[in-house]
């Protein structure tokens, strides 16, 4: 079943930003489902017919804005890893892409397009980082490529 997730942060649950409702599969018969090997926020693949509940799933990834930092941390270098795996260039037009387009989009899409804008301070925060999330990420793989070593946790 797809249950809606309201996501706690900094001490508030978003309700737009793309944040709310944010289904996610949660519930389901572990002959019909299974993980895909993705690293970063994988899905439930499911065989058959989903179905959705509408009780939420409270979810307190980041109660502190250290939490969220030492999360992203990981996110962005199993994003970096990812990058290697699909041998993304590090000429001008992926820089560019990564460090300048992506931020950008991600940021206006969460804020503008998503109304982010009305979770107030939180709203803001969650969409310039997860904007800066693809910056920092791109970052680690230059620097991985760079320097050829792994700077896993």
């Amino acid at each position: 079943f797809f249950i809606p997730r309201k996501n706690y942060f900094l001490g508030k649950f978003l309700k737009k930003g793309g944040q709310y409702p944010d289904y996610v599969i949660r519930l389901v018969r572990k002959e019909k489902a299974h993980f895909p090997c993705k690293s970063v926020h994988e899905q439930i693949k499911v065989k058959g017919k989903v179905g959705y509940l509408r009780n939420p799933l409270i979810h307190f990834s980041s109660p502190s804005f250290s939490r969220y930092m030492t999360n992203s941390n990981r996110y962005t270098t199993l994003t970096a890893l990812e990058l290697i795996k699909k041998n993304v260039s590090l000429n001008f037009f992926s820089q560019l892409k990564y460090l300048f387009w992506l931020p950008i989009k991600t940021f206006f899409n969460l804020f503008f397009r998503h109304k982010g804008f009305l979770d107030g301070f939180q709203g803001f925060v969650f969409a310039l980082f997860s904007g800066f999330h693809h910056f920092i990420a791109f970052a680690k793989y230059w620097e991985m490529q760079s320097s050829k070593r792994d700077l896993s946790f």
